[in-house]
């Protein structure tokens, strides 16, 4: 019986190889694919799931100076499949104290529709330039 088990379970993993699924694997602070931030060494990181292919894309603006913007990038899925969304990511770093309101759009640049979604973060940098995040919601 359990030769059955382990022949069924082998062959299941193999189609779900054949098809580009791999088992999870331990992910870092922002858990890919959904909406998060995560506070890192030099400050915090917003990540939103995207999907570029379909035009839409995170936009971040910030009112305060608190933190600047250091990196925004996306990432891809890895299963190769077109069309999936991935994740886009802000990085923010520690400049000075003070207070940040962040404000990310999800829309398509050329449309003049309001934004599909809209989240908006507010950070606080202490004197000693570690941060928190306040408060994170969808707006």
């Amino acid at each position: 019986m359990q030769a059955i088990i382990q022949r069924i379970l082998a062959f299941f993993f193999a189609v779900l190889a054949f098809f580009g699924v791999t088992p999870k694997q331990a992910q870092p602070d922002v858990t890919v694919g959904n909406d998060g931030y995560a506070i890192v060494e030099e400050g915090v990181q917003f990540s939103f799931a995207a999907n570029s292919t379909t035009g839409y894309t995170w936009e971040a603006k910030a009112d305060g100076d608190s933190v600047v913007l250091e990196k925004a990038f996306y990432t891809a899925p890895k299963t190769g499949l077109v069309g999936q969304g991935g994740t886009q990511f802000f990085n923010y770093r520690a400049v000075k104290a003070g207070t940040t309101t962040l404000t990310f759009t999800y829309q398509r640049s050329w449309e003049t529709n309001p934004p599909v979604k809209t989240y908006v973060a507010v950070v606080t940098v202490a004197a000693d330039r570690s941060v928190t995040v306040d408060s994170f919601a969808a707006k």
